[in-house]
């Protein structure tokens, strides 16, 4: 989101076009040599999202390398393993979307959320009904069948960009 550097951090020529950060949260355009921006913290936040979701990091099963940096910059967007509802789908794809401007403002994501969680208690609302059409679905597989992420090694990354 931004914030990520090293402690003892110094701007200047060699460090001035450098990436700081995991790097499955980090919005494409940063990888490009872009600065940071509101925008680019909505793709975090959808990657958080993804995690929350899913309970996996993402791209947890991919090394974090210049490779998965040139597919996140190409379109790659985690998959989920899992049934999740349809308007959590797309608010998720909304914020991960490659073009910045078309990723929604956080006044928006508050106000969905907002409305998500008053649906949740009533049993009338489609999103009531999307939770617990995947509750269902997912009941059916056991947790013997899902990975757990005891083994997983979270990454750091820097990325030189030619700015």
């Amino acid at each position: 989101m931004g914030l990520c550097k090293p402690a003892d951090y110094k701007e200047n020529k060699s460090t001035k076009n450098s990436v700081y950060g995991v790097l499955p949260y980090t919005a494409p355009e940063i990888l490009r040599g872009q600065h940071y921006t509101q925008s680019s913290d909505i793709y975090s936040f959808g990657m958080i999202m993804y995690e929350v979701v899913s309970g996996f990091p993402p791209y947890y099963d991919t090394a974090h390398d210049e490779s998965l940096a040139l597919n996140i910059c190409q379109g790659l967007r985690p998959r989920f393993h899992i049934k999740v509802p349809q308007l959590i789908l797309h608010l998720n794809k909304r914020c991960l979307d490659a073009d910045p401007l078309n990723r929604p403002k956080a006044s928006e994501i508050r106000e969905i959320l907002t409305q998500w969680e008053r649906q949740s208690k009533d049993n009338r609302t489609e999103f009531f009904q999307q939770l617990k059409a995947a509750e269902e679905y997912n009941k059916k597989f056991s947790t013997s069948s899902i990975q757990s992420f005891e083994s997983l090694q979270i990454n750091s990354f820097q990325l030189k960009t030619n700015e």
